[in-house]
């Protein structure tokens, strides 16, 4: 048995892209998958990648090798793309291959690319014209394949990839059609200036040694929800610098937004990131920064200016049940009422203004009351725990 075994980005132009019709998506391959065959005329396997496991402490040092989920896998004989399609939920694949004799060989490629619910996410490089990063093995048709992207080489794409699909599948019922093609741009071992950051369908993804972006997956999300909000939401956040810092409350509200989205995805109020021989933990329930309380968690500036935590800490404590260790907590939204006011109502911008000027945590509270139906003494009380200055002011 012969077989070889290489980790690469791919140049799209390499794949069907010939130059009559020009660029395809910037340089993307945009081949429309099909479904390989499912009976025995097939090359079969499953595609996996390694995951970096980590808690509160930050990375534990564990590997483990998780199915890579709606993946597009191609399959490749004397030159020419014969089959393709995507994994099933356990990272296995079925492509015919049509004419192919079973000894003969051919490419298997899993490309760190897929789709949920309509909804796709792609991960590459940062050249001028982007190549998908992917996974890549050789051997015979009659051979089963197992393709494995190690976390030292091409995993982290695949594990970005992975925490994409979970918030597809979590807001996908809620938002109709799919929203332009999200595409990550991310090397190992190198940085952008602004760590990690949004703007028109991409994230810059951090991947420099002393902050691993790609396995820290509460950033991933917390970037991936600004995406969400850019399409199916609105902010009025100007963006800029926000973290450990008191800001104007439509930046607060845009950040605090994108952490509680991640909590919401992951089902957990825990925001970790990590960085070289340390991390940062954020807890939302309790409003914590790394174990401890911050006077800068409670209540704002005499500019109005506050904490992206507080309007996580609001978001969360709204969205999730009450517990007696919080008895000002008796609101319990869920994913389905979230959606109703992150998308059905703010996408419906401009109304009548709450507070200051701009969406903020004020006009939440309001959509709690008015569009939510939670009880405006219910909602004070989430705004009274963090000292936020807010009455209800009736609705329309």
């Amino acid at each position: 048995m012969w077989r070889t075994t290489a980790l690469a980005c791919l140049v799209a132009l390499a794949f069907g892209c010939d130059g009559a019709g020009g660029e395809l998506d910037a340089g993307w391959p945009d081949v429309q998958p099909t479904e390989g065959d499912t009976g025995g005329d097939a090359v079969r396997g499953v595609v996996f990648y390694e995951d970096r496991v980590f808690d509160e402490g930050g990375f534990t040092g564990e590997r483990v090798e998780r199915p890579a989920r709606g993946v597009r896998v191609q399959l490749w004989a004397h030159g020419a793309l014969v089959a393709e399609g995507f994994t099933d939920d356990d990272g296995g694949f079925a492509l015919a291959r049509g004419g192919l004799d079973p000894g003969d060989v051919v490419t298997v490629i899993a490309r760190a690319e897929a789709q949920r619910a309509g909804h796709t996410v792609r991960v590459g490089d940062r050249a001028r014209r982007p190549s998908v990063c992917a996974l890549e093995e050789q051997g015979r048709a009659d051979e089963a394949f197992r393709l494995i992207a190690r976390a030292d080489a091409e995993g982290g794409a695949f594990n970005v990839v992975d925490v994409s699909v979970d918030a597809f599948a979590l807001y996908a019922p809620y938002v109709g059609e799919a929203a332009p093609t999200l595409t990550y741009r991310w090397e190992r071992g190198r940085g952008f200036d602004c760590g990690s950051c949004y703007g028109d369908d991409e994230i810059s993804l951090g991947g420099g040694f002393e902050d691993t972006d790609e396995y820290d997956d509460d950033i991933v999300l917390h970037e991936l929800g600004h995406y969400f909000v850019d399409h199916y939401g609105r902010d009025t956040s100007p963006a800029g610098a926000h973290r450990d810092r008191q800001v104007e409350p439509e930046l607060a509200y845009g950040e605090g937004l994108a952490y509680f989205f991640a909590a919401m995805v992951t089902g957990r109020p825990v925001i970790v990131d990590t960085f070289a021989g340390s991390n940062r933990v954020i807890d939302l329930e309790r409003v914590l920064q790394n174990g401890e309380s911050l006077d800068v968690f409670r209540g704002v500036t005499a500019d109005g200016r506050l904490r992206e935590e507080i309007v996580a800490g609001v978001m969360w404590d709204a969205f999730d049940g009450p517990s007696d260790a919080e008895p000002f907590d008796q609101v319990a939204l869920g994913v389905e009422a979230v959606m109703a006011v992150l998308v059905d109502h703010f996408a419906r911008w401009p109304f009548e203004d709450r507070g200051p000027s701009g969406i903020d945590l004020s006009d939440y509270l309001h959509a709690l009351v008015c569009v939510a139906g939670v009880p405006e003494e219910d909602a004070a009380r989430l705004a009274e725990d963090r000292a936020f200055p807010w009455s209800p002011a009736g609705c329309p």
